[in-house]
């Protein structure tokens, strides 16, 4: 099989993350792969497989960059098109739609609640109009594809989809599901009684560090809780939270540090993840925070995080943007206010109902899903 994927980047994101997983894993087994992008981002790029042909569009506006993907699908005649996040489902819409009489099986990908997104935002008239732009590209597509069930069904409400366009697909986190949760280094080596928590996510209004900002100030000077955060990411609103942190008297408490591309290997050695989404799609780093055997706490946003966390019996849920709920979570979790060190320093076994669930985000099972459903897509065509 041919295939394209169609992203913005392809480093710098969950989407792009997922979308290179992918293109890797089914260059590996023998199908044709190339990646075509058009932002480049320095230093944050996800490793590609190497048999997957890269291809950077050198245009600089969606219009230039649908013809050029046009250009792309008549010389190279793929069986389908990945396209991921709204810009390039918009893109590839108008591409392939100049690729006639040409025809391809076009998948766009929907990576996010799409009602709540535009719900927090301010609606000018070209977001209205780049809307619009986006459920046309969904509609006209003989498939789309959603990485939750409650985004799918949010999508579907939005957009006045039919319902049997839209297929949900977990997000492909995994290379292999973990038997047992790996050793923690710092508890290893009894680092100290400090809970050290762990955030990632872009510095947006939607990932809304601010309320982790209030939940650490609440958590150390209501609860005495004897905590520490890391925030791991980059975005426009750093330096609102650089200052609510140095307002706070928290510089020594609170950490805003960059983008980090093998942050997943870094999750083991906190005690605590700490999500605080007002809305999302399916948070890859939640999951991998359950594979890496930290405790979870998550704001119960649309969507992702009720799925990922099976309706809280993985980890702890609270409301969006109560910041006393979540610091009383972690005190639940941390009863004595630090983490207590433990004697056996061998790493954990994973229990049979949660290696199960986390199977779900494999990418050998994500991969099968993709290459079993469109290919009956294509055959039906």
């Amino acid at each position: 099989m041919k295939v394209f994927f169609v992203c913005s980047s392809f480093g710098g994101g969950g989407a792009e993350k997922v979308a290179v997983k992918l293109s890797s894993s089914l260059a590996q087994q023998g199908h044709d792969v190339s990646y075509i992008y058009w932002t480049s981002k320095e230093g944050q790029e996800y490793r590609l497989d190497e048999n997957v042909k890269l291809n950077k569009i050198d245009a600089r506006n969606p219009v230039t960059r649908a013809f050029a993907v046009k250009k792309l699908i008549k010389e190279n005649r793929p069986d389908a098109v990945f396209s991921f996040t709204d810009i390039p489902n918009i893109v590839t819409f108008f591409g392939c739609a100049l690729s006639w009489p040409y025809k391809c099986l076009r998948v766009p990908n929907v990576r996010i609640d799409v009602a709540e997104k535009y719900r927090n935002m301010k609606m000018t008239p070209l977001l209205n109009f780049l809307s619009f732009l986006h459920g046309l590209s969904c509609k006209r597509a003989a498939l789309v594809l959603v990485n939750s069930e409650d985004s799918g069904t949010s999508l579907c409400e939005f957009y006045h989809l039919n319902k049997d366009k839209v297929h949900t697909i977990y997000n492909p986190v995994f290379d292999e599901v973990p038997g047992v949760f790996p050793q923690s280094e710092n508890t290893a080596n009894g680092y100290n009684h400090r809970i050290k928590a762990i955030n990632i996510g872009r510095l947006t209004k939607a990932k809304d560090q601010h309320m982790l900002i209030n939940a650490i100030d609440y958590a150390i000077n209501k609860l005495n809780i004897d905590i520490n955060l890391d925030i791991y990411g980059e975005g426009d609103l750093y330096d609102d939270l650089q200052n609510d942190i140095a307002r706070r008297g928290l510089a020594d408490r609170i950490f805003l540090k960059s983008f980090d591309p093998d942050i997943e290997k870094k999750i083991k050695n906190y005690h605590l993840f700490l999500f605080s989404s007002r809305w999302e799609g399916l948070p890859n780093a939640l999951i991998e925070a359950l594979g890496s055997g930290v405790e979870v706490v998550s704001t119960d946003c649309p969507s992702g995080p009720r799925e990922i966390l099976d309706n809280g019996r993985f980890g702890s849920l609270v409301d969006i943007g109560d910041y006393q709920q979540m610091a009383e979570a972690i005190r639940r979790i941390y009863p004595e206010g630090s983490y207590t060190l433990s004697g056996n320093t061998r790493a954990r076994e994973i229990s049979d109902d949660l290696k199960k669930h986390l199977e779900k985000f494999s990418i050998k099972f994500v991969t099968s899903q993709y290459v079993q459903l469109v290919s009956r897509k294509i055959h039906e065509q």
